[in-house]
């Protein structure tokens, strides 16, 4: 069969919440969601709306649905692990769309809330101040955090903190993947942690210029000690990390690197529901809701100005399809080993996307 890595896979998708505690940061606690190839009882039910899971992101905010089914039973086998970091202000199920596709493809995949920096901490913080989000220092101790906190959840789900799934993890078979300030904590842990052998960083917060609130002085490309696959996924459109930007980065990697542009996406085009995650985050840069913190400047008019309508971007079908496919590839060619994902890469995978009507660029 031809390889399609963009079509879900052929196991059904189970999910589960746990929560982890760190003793060594003062009792710090961790939301991790956990998605799994779920046993042959359950094919087919994450993908009918009367069995798929629901959940509120916060308090107040409409129902989401992901595909897959809460609590399932889990399929027995040994799982490569993919850690995924949300972005700044968002939330662990952020992206459930890539998620439950790398667990339809034989992945267990674990996502934290960074306490601190999510949706429901930005909303608590407009409740108390009026609108204003959060101050810098937040934001750098955000970055503090982080690589500690996913360094926290591969610790303990490896130990057993999810019964009934831990003990199908392959601990030598881990990669990571994450949006934005997720992105960045991709690259940032690579320095702390020697397990991580994939990562896909898809838009990183990342630059060296003005405005810079300090995130890349926090991460290093120079000390990883060993090669760790890099695949960067980059859109064309993006008013808050600068295609250019992250051409800087892909030069400065010295590890293996590949680097894709989906053309005419904006900088949410990877995640669920990115058409109205889009507009909101056009309505933030709008109203200056966005601000970080003092100290940093932040031209929200230029911004606001470069950040189009949804509708004059490529469709939210075809962000979708990118980054499932070349980060499940990313990931086949280097936690499996996959003969079929590598060639695919190594092929003209940007050939593949075209034919689909996708125009994207990967070199």
């Amino acid at each position: 069969m031809a390889y399609e890595p963009s079509s879900r896979g052929a196991a059904a998708v189970g999910v589960r919440t746990i929560v982890v505690r760190d003793e060594v940061r003062g009792g710090r606690t961790l939301t991790v969601e956990i998605w799994h190839p779920a046993a042959e009882p359950h094919r087919g039910q994450d993908l009918l709306p009367a069995t798929q899971d629901r959940f509120e992101v916060a308090p107040g905010l409409p129902v989401s649905v992901q595909r897959a089914v809460r609590n399932a039973e889990p399929l027995r086998g040994r799982f490569p692990l993919v850690l995924f970091l949300h972005g700044a202000n968002a939330h662990r199920r952020q992206s459930t769309e890539l998620c439950t596709h790398l667990a339809s493809h034989g992945y267990l995949v674990a996502a934290p809330d960074f306490t601190g920096n999510t949706t429901a901490d930005q909303l608590h913080d407009m409740q108390l101040e009026s609108g204003a989000t959060p101050r810098l220092a937040t934001f750098l101790q955000s970055a503090a955090d982080r690589p500690l906190d996913a360094q926290l959840v591969i610790d303990r789900v490896l130990a057993g903190a999810a019964p009934g799934l831990s003990e199908l993890v392959d601990g030598e078979r881990i990669g990571t993947a994450g949006q934005s300030f997720g992105g960045w904590t991709c690259l940032a842990l690579n320095s702390k942690d020697q397990r991580p052998k994939a990562c896909f960083p898809i838009v990183p917060g990342w630059s060296r210029g003005p405005g810079d609130p300090g995130l890349s002085a926090m991460a290093r490309l120079d000390d990883w000690g060993r090669d760790v696959p890099t695949f960067i996924l980059a859109a064309g459109r993006d008013s808050v990390v600068k295609l250019d930007v992250l051409r800087g980065l892909y030069r400065d990697l010295t590890v293996s690197k590949r680097l894709a542009v989906l053309r005419a996406a904006g900088h949410v085009h990877f995640a669920d529901d990115a058409e109205a995650v889009h507009e909101e985050l056009r309505a933030s840069f709008a109203s200056n809701a966005y601000l970080v913190g003092e100290g940093v400047t932040f031209d929200f008019a230029a911004m606001a100005a470069a950040t189009p309508p949804f509708a004059e971007l490529c469709p939210a079908e075809h962000g979708d399809a990118v980054v499932k496919g070349l980060c499940l590839a990313h990931m086949d060619a280097h936690l499996k080993q996959l003969p079929a994902a590598r060639a695919f890469l190594d092929g003209n995978p940007a050939a593949w996307f075209r034919a689909r009507g996708i125009d994207v660029d990967i070199h």
